[in-house]
């Protein structure tokens, strides 16, 4: 026998009557059924909310019978009762009420549609006689009746505790009186909710649901036709006025006037004005750079004639002499040593001006006072004998100690060391439109300085490294062969460049080192000569 476990035991409990006034609004209660026909119903239903609401219809049922049974029950419970049935009946169906309407609003097409909606189909399967609706209350009104009737039977049949406290005989008047009570009372409140829920009945509750729903179909279909009718107009290309006729339009006037616009054969189209403008300017841009590299190439001509002129005549020398002076000049200011340029002044011996500028070194040098005639030569004629005699001629002129000849690299003869020292006299080679060979004028300069400050004194009395000057002069001669190599790299100077590049760094450092040696030997002179003078 099936039996429910899924509450405790019943324990037998002795009850005391409570004041109305003091009862509690709950109670809880723990039941072990063993009656076949009370276990059956309830296994029909899942265990939890559902069959927890089934045992409360029950013991509703069954109480109210049991009151009817002892005369505490009177027609104002009865009106009562059947009222908050109604009431929560009500509810209900108000609660389903809002949920159809949901439903419909976000299922509006599907159920409403006039081709292919379901909701017709589907009401008139419901309400019809013998639909899904009435079989289902049917059905729950059936096992309702059969549930109350075994509840009933349970407590008044024939089996009930009350008969056979009543008596034993079946034939008592006041079980039979009692037991028609109770079934006119169920009869009566079955025969009203199915009344309600009776299509016959017009004034019904669910009559009046399918009126109600009804007319919302109707309403909500007919908005929705005219909707999708009044869209489709707007999109139909039949109708002349539509939307998308005139977008379509809209479109078509665009693109011809796009068109227009781009055009070459509309000559007052934007394509063919901006064609007409930028022909205008290339041709301008044209003519003005012509007009320019004619001036360019004029201009180069007149400045290559001229240079070409100085060159072959006197004015070059000239050029070269005012050149090799300014850096003279300048290296003479940064040392604190005197320059001064006396190429147009007679000298000692009588109208000659040989010796075209002269240094006197600064009394912070180790030679102070001391005179440096320098000569500067761009003539192809000269040879190194004659170089040295007239810088030698130039030193009497000036009263110098020291004579510096600057020889223009562009004249001076092939295979000759660009800076050589002959006795008191230093001949050096230098180019005015080569930056690089102006290390080789202020090497020259370093060792006149040097050479004058060992004419001040002895060599003993000085402790001057002449060897280590004369090595530093021929390393800054081996230096400079290196400069024919880059003349010759820069002839080829793709294939050469990298080879330019590093010769050109080896000989920076080289040179730089050995101007760091005279700077050195010409340190001595000056702290030399600074002892031996008196005090």
């Amino acid at each position: 026998m099936d039996t429910i476990t899924e509450s405790t035991p019943f324990h037998q409990t002795e009850f005391t009557a409570t004041p109305v006034s003091d009862m509690p609004d709950n109670v809880h209660l723990d039941l072990w059924l063993w009656d076949a026909d009370l276990v059956q119903p309830l296994l029909e239903h899942p265990a939890g909310r559902e069959r927890d609401e089934f045992i409360r219809r029950a013991l509703r049922v069954g109480i109210l019978a049991l009151q009817q049974a002892q005369s505490r029950i009177d027609a104002d419970s009865v009106r009562r009762e059947g009222e908050h049935f109604i009431t929560q009946l009500g509810n209900r169906l108000s609660t389903f009420q809002n949920q159809i309407d949901n439903v419909l609003t976000t299922t509006l097409k599907d159920y409403l549609d006039p081709r292919d909606g379901r909701f017709v189909e589907r009401v008139e399967r419901l309400i019809r006689n013998g639909g899904d609706l009435e079989n289902v209350m049917r059905s729950q009104t059936e096992a309702a009746k059969v549930t109350l009737q075994n509840s009933l039977e349970a407590y008044l049949g024939a089996d009930s505790p009350i008969a056979r406290l009543l008596t034993p005989d079946e034939s008592n008047a006041l079980l039979a009186a009692l037991q028609e009570t109770v079934n006119n009372l169920v009869a009566s409140h079955l025969s009203g909710v199915m009344r309600e829920f009776s299509l016959d009945n017009r004034d019904g509750a669910l009559v009046r649901l399918v009126d109600e729903l009804s007319t919302r179909n109707s309403q909500l279909a007919g908005d929705l036709r005219s909707i999708v009718q009044a869209v489709a107009q707007e999109f139909s290309l039949g109708k002349a006025d539509s939307a998308l006729n005139q977008l379509i339009q809209r479109v078509e006037s665009a693109q011809q006037r796009i068109t227009a616009e781009f055009t070459l054969d509309d000559k007052e189209s934007a394509l063919s004005r901006l064609r007409a403008e930028l022909t205008e300017i290339v041709n301008a841009h044209k003519a003005d750079s012509a007009n320019f590299q004619q001036q360019v190439l004029s201009t180069l001509a007149t400045m290559q004639a001229r240079k070409e002129e100085r060159q072959a005549g006197v004015g070059h020398g000239r050029d070269f002499e005012q050149a090799a002076y300014a850096l003279i000049e300048t290296a003479c200011l940064n040392t604190g040593d005197i320059a001064d340029y006396v190429a147009n002044q007679t000298g000692r011996i009588r109208n000659s001006k040989v010796g075209d500028a002269v240094v006197t070194l600064g009394p912070d040098a180790a030679a102070a006072g001391v005179r440096i005639v320098c000569e500067m030569k761009e003539d192809s004629s000269y040879r190194l004998a004659k170089v040295i005699e007239e810088i030698g001629q130039a030193r009497d002129n000036r009263n110098a100690q020291v004579g510096l000849f600057i020889w223009s690299r562009r004249t001076a003869p092939a295979g000759q060391a660009p800076l050589a020292r002959y006795g008191m006299d230093v001949v050096v080679h230098w180019d005015a439109e080569d930056e690089t060979t102006d290390v080789y004028l202020h090497a020259g300069l370093m060792v006149t300085k040097a050479i004058a400050a060992s004419a001040r004194s002895p060599k003993s009395a000085l402790g001057v490294d002449f060897t280590a000057l004369d090595k530093a002069i021929l390393e800054v001669q081996r230096q400079a062969g290196y400069l024919d190599e880059i003349a010759t790299s820069s002839g080829t100077i793709k294939q050469g460049a990298e080879k330019i590049l590093k010769r050109v760094e080896t000989m920076r450092k080289a040179l730089e080192c050995q101007i760091e040696v005279l700077n050195e030997q010409v340190g001595q002179l000056k702290s030399k000569l600074g002892d031996a003078q008196p005090g």
